[in-house]
Parts: C-alpha cells; structure tokens; sequence
C-alpha cells in the first residue's frame, strides 16, 4: 500500500531557511502594486493580487491534490478546507498506508495512522497548521483581522530576489508566525519556513503551485477545485483504536517480547480491532481525481438506512468487511459477497500450482510489519513464532498484519498457503512530542532475530524469504544497520523483499490493478495499479515491458483484524500488498527449486511473464510483464533438472 508505514506528521513543519523565490510569470492587478505602512492594507493587497475580497468570500470549500517530496520519496496528498477552520489532510503513500490528520473546528486536531488515532494541542501545532492554510488556502488572510489577530508590522526583508514587507502575526501562547509579502506584486511569498513559487491562476483566484523548504523539502500543487461539496463528518476525529496518546507531547509505549533464545512461540494474543464506526446517513462519492484510497470506506459500518439506488460506481470502488451491514436492496450489479470471495483468489492461476502440490510445504517466510492477530484462520495453523520487538505494547491487532500474512500464507486467500511463517511486530519509529520520527534501527533488529531463529532451525525448515512492506532510504536513521542487516540475510541464503528491493538488490515491480467483476486467474482481467495507472497512461511515469515484474495489487480480499473468521477487500491496494505476493510466490519457487537465487528467480519470472496489450484512449500500449506463476514454477523446474544432469 515506495512506501512507509507513516509520513510527515505535519509537512509545514522543522524545514529550514528558505530558497530562492519567483515571482508571478502572469500580469498582475495594479491594485497589488506596491505595500501600504498598515498589517491591514499589507494583507489587503495581498488579497486583491490574488483575486479580489468578493471572489474569494464566495469560495466556501477549497480541495487540493499534491505530491510531496521529502528526500528521495514521494507521497500523494489532498488537502481540503471548510470555511477559516476545518481542515483534512491525507498523506496516501504508495504503499498503500495512508495517514489522516485535520480538525472540525470544534476539538483539538487529531492525526490517524497505523498506530491509532492521537490527538494533540499546544501553540506550536496550531502553528504549523495555520502556516499550512496559509500557503494553500486561498482565503485563510481573510480572518486575520486588526483587531482578532495581533499583526505587526517588522521591517522589510529580501527573499530571494524579491523586496518584501515582513508581517508578524501572533497566533497563540505567545508564538508568532513571520509573513513576507513582495513589495510589487503584494503576493505572500513567505509564511513562516514556507517559501511561495509559481503563483497561477486557477477558478479566477491565484495559488501558488509550489512550496519550498531549505531542506530541499517541497509541495507541488497538481490541480485545485473550489466549491466542491464536503460534509462535515469527514473531518471529524476519527474512532478507531488508539495504542497511545501523543497529546501533551508523549511517545508511544514501546516495547520488546521474545521468546527465550531461540524457541518458538506467541508471546501475546493481541486483541482484535474494534473499528466502532457505527451507522452511516449517506454513501460516500467516489472521487476519480483524489488520490485517497479510501474514498468509500465502508469497513465496520451500518449502511442499513442508507439509499444506494444508482451508485454502483461507487460501490464497485468500496472497501467493506465482515461487520459491514448492507441494505436491504443494492444495485444490480453489485454483490459483496461476490467481490468479496473472487478477492480471496490469490490470482494468475495460483490454486492451479496448489492443486499440484505446490504451496510452499517445508519452507519458512518471515514477515515484519504490524501487530498481528494471531488466532485468524487464514494463518494460525501456519504461525510457528510471534514475537514484538519495539512494538505498541498493548495495541490491538492492526489492518497491515493480518492482510500481509494471509496474502503471504492464508489458507485460502494466500499465494504459499503451507509454507511456514515467523512473524516479528515493529514500529519503524516513534513519537517524539507529538511527531512521528522515522528510526530503522528496530527493523535491522527484528531482521537479526529472524536470522538468529532461521540458525537454529533445521536445514530444510529454514526461512528462505522474509516480506517487509516498507522502504527506507539513505539518510533515514537506522538505514545504514537495516541495508546490512538485508546483506547479511543475502548472504544467509535469505531473500528479502521490500518496497525498498529496487535499491537493495536492483530488481523493479509494481502492483497491478483489477475490475472487481473480473476473473483474478485472467491476465487479461489487469491493468495498471489505480493509484500508478494514471502516470502510467499519460506518459509521465511509464515503462517499458521486461523493466518490471508485475503482481496482484488492488481488489484483495484479506484476513481482517476484527475477528479469526472475519475478511476484508480492499477495492485499491498498494506495493504492502505486492510484497507479500512476491515473498509467497518465491517461497513456492524454492519448494522446487530449493538452490534458487533471487537473481534466478526474478529473471525466470520477467523471461516468463506476459506482456498484455491496452488502448487508453485510442493509444496502442504494452504492459509488461506480468508475471505467470504456472509457467515460472514449470520453467525453474526444468532449468533445475538440467542442473542435475
């Protein structure tokens, strides 16, 4: 779901200096020319540069799409405002993990990620929020008035190339937030470390389309829409589980449980996840623009009173569950417990290996990721270990783990469902006052301790492949330890596969998506990952056949964490779920192949893989390659029957 588990807690927040700045490529009104000696008449230029007061007073709702770089990743974002003070910011990372944090303009502000759901307070968050609408909310100057808002005026500054006025304004507790408007065009080019590039206009009103820090950070806005309907509940906090509170400036309540040396066992039945998400008035719209992958998310909730006469679209983008309650009459077209059972199906002729006996039997997958729910069907009878290594202590079980494993290994959802899985839980990082600090150096350990196991187990039980579903990239802490513990696993005969594996072993995939209504054994029924197929389709971000080996991604159905007996589908996937895939189908490769390589194996599996045909649009497109379990295992066992003769 290149990807990690958690994304920048607040992205206007710690960047340094600023850079260089432009100024506005488009003519601009005379009325912005030059700045008046009052914070009043600095922030009114600044409002009629940008589209005038009556223009921007009729703009009630304001929803952005954004990418994000923070060193080498990128993240999709969408940023929404409600008048002066509600605000919804999702980080989708490409992984599939997505984070969401806002406020409703009553409580405090809350962000939920794998961890639970937090709520913080204090003059420096509300800081970085307000510096944050005011980059991206076209009408956030409008309430800072004389006399609700202390300004005060500070001198001129240069930024960049540009002369600018410099306005301080007290927001709370005593904390102030320094603005910097140009002296010719009035437009705000400065808001505390945010430095505004490329101003266009879009819907009559000017945006900057670029947000810079010193750090080499940046935001780039890709489209802007105003008075677009939003309903208030969606920036409410939401009521998921939490596993600890960061309000006040705390840390999670991490910690470690292994088992003594080497032996196995579960050190902690975690309990299952109570969603709590109640009754639904209405269904959610599909956005084909957002880049939210839960845009109708419908797990764990009461749709019972709800009307969903002509919203198949909709529900054909849904994700749901067992605890999900449907009305009585849904559209034509539209069967859950269909989708939901063709998402079970590991896909590209899987249980066509597994009814010739090729499941995985005799060998060992390791997975790290979330907190587990132990006892699931999918797995229990396949979990030989469970251990926690700086883990939430008491969390409840999490989406992420129970979906990775029955992928990996599931009875009946799972690519190798008798292979045998070790399982660690971790944390990539932690709070620290009220952020979330990536820190790898938990991975590297939990990496150790599969290898410490793997050395006690008999030969031909070892684990052969651990599935991690995250990346990490130089520079991060803890990447150093966790590239060589990845190395020192290579050379243990273990393969590691992450979101990072194009780094740390030169081989390149990507997940594929699929029409819910459609045969998962097909290669025909794929086509490009529903948050990639865009990029890929325009050209932006495109490959060539035999540059990629292409898996199963989106239209899943997993173990859920809210009961052993219960399943979720997840209408769009990302790379966490592509991991798993990968780790299972090279587990059912070394069952025949037991000296196979990851060299070996990724080639075989490019050299077999199929190259489908599309034509978006009119256009003559090859996607490729996908890979074709039946005709790898075929292949590997040739090539190691030639090796023994």
């Amino acid at each position: 779901m290149i990807a990690k588990w958690a994304v920048l807690v607040f992205l206007c927040a710690n960047w340094d200096a600023p850079g260089k700045s432009s100024a506005a490529e488009e003519a601009l009104p005379q009325s912005a020319a030059g700045i008046g000696d009052t914070p009043a008449a600095v922030i009114e230029r600044h409002i009629q540069a940008v589209g005038g007061r009556e223009r921007l007073e009729a703009i009630a709702t304001q929803y952005l799409q954004l990418d994000a770089w923070e060193g080498r990743e990128t993240f999709d974002l969408t940023l929404q405002f409600k008048g002066a003070d509600q605000v919804l910011l999702v980080a989708s990372l490409p992984n599939g993990i997505q984070i969401r944090q806002g406020c409703d303009g009553q409580g405090p502000w809350w962000r939920q990620d794998p961890s639970g759901v937090r709520e913080f307070s204090g003059a420096r968050l509300e800081l970085e929020f307000r510096e944050l609408a005011l980059c991206l909310n076209a009408t956030a100057l409008l309430d800072f008035k004389p006399d609700a808002v202390a300004l005060c005026l500070k001198g001129e500054e240069t930024i960049g190339t540009l002369r600018c006025q410099v306005l301080e304004v007290t927001i709370a507790e005593g904390a102030s937030l320094k603005l910097c408007f140009d002296t010719g065009s009035g437009l705000l080019v400065q808001a505390g470390a945010s430095v505004l590039e490329d101003y266009r206009t879009q819907g009559g009103v000017k945006l900057p389309h670029v947000i810079r820090k010193g750090n080499g950070s940046r935001l780039e806005v890709k489209d802007v829409t105003f008075n677009v309907a939003m309903d208030a509940e969606q920036f409410r906090k939401p009521t998921a589980p939490s596993s600890g509170s960061a309000a006040g400036g705390g840390q999670f309540d991490l910690a470690t449980s292994l088992n003594p040396g080497t032996q196995l066992g579960l050190v902690r039945q975690p309990v299952p996840a109570d969603f709590g998400r109640g009754r639904l008035s209405e269904l959610p719209v599909y956005r084909p623009d957002s880049p939210d992958p839960f845009q109708v998310d419908l797990r764990s909730t009461d749709l019972s009173q709800v009307s969903v006469a002509n919203r198949l679209s909709d529900l054909l983008r849904a994700d749901f569950d067992s605890k999900t309650v449907w009305p009585a009459t849904l559209p034509e077209g539209f069967v859950p417990s269909q989708i939901m059972d063709m998402g079970k199906i590991p896909g590209l002729r899987i249980r066509e290996l597994h009814h010739r006996g090729i499941t995985g039997k005799g060998v060992g997958l390791g997975i790290i990721d979330q907190t587990l729910l132990v006892d699931h069907r999918e797995y229990r009878d396949r979990l030989r270990t469970y251990e926690e290594l700086h883990s939430p202590r008491t969390a409840p079980a999490q989406m992420h783990g129970p979906a990775v494993a029955s992928i990996a290994v599931g009875q009946s959802v799972g690519v190798a469902p008798e292979a045998d899985l070790y399982y660690i839980a971790e944390m990539h990082g932690e709070m620290v006052q009220g952020r979330f600090e990536w820190n790898f150096t938990a991975l590297a350990h939990a990496i150790h301790r599969l290898l410490e196991i793997n050395d006690a187990l008999p030969r031909e039980q070892r684990i052969r492949v651990i599935s991690i579903s995250v990346g990490w990239s130089p520079g991060q802490k803890g990447c150093e330890e966790t590239d060589a513990a990845v190395a020192q696993a290579t050379r243990a005969g273990v393969f590691v596969i992450s979101t990072a594996l194009e780094r740390t072993h030169r081989l390149a995939f990507h997940g594929l998506g699929r029409n819910p209504l459609q045969d998962p054994d097909q290669t025909a029924s794929y086509g490009p990952g529903s948050w990639w197929a865009r990029s890929f389709l325009n050209g932006s971000r495109r490959f060539s056949p035999g540059e990629r080996l292409l898996v199963p991604m989106d239209a899943r159905a997993t173990a859920s964490p809210t009961g052993p007996e219960d399943y979720a589908y997840y209408s769009t996937g990302g790379w966490s779920w592509s991991v798993p895939y990968l780790a299972g189908l090279y587990a059912l490769a070394c069952q025949v192949y037991p000296d196979i390589t990851p060299e070996l194996f990724w080639a075989t599996a490019v050299g077999t893989g199929q190259v489908i045909s599309l034509a978006p649009g009119g256009q003559s497109l090859e996607l490729g390659n996908i890979a074709d379990p039946v005709a790898l295992i075929d292949a590997l066992r040739k090539q190691r029957g030639a090796v023994a003769n």
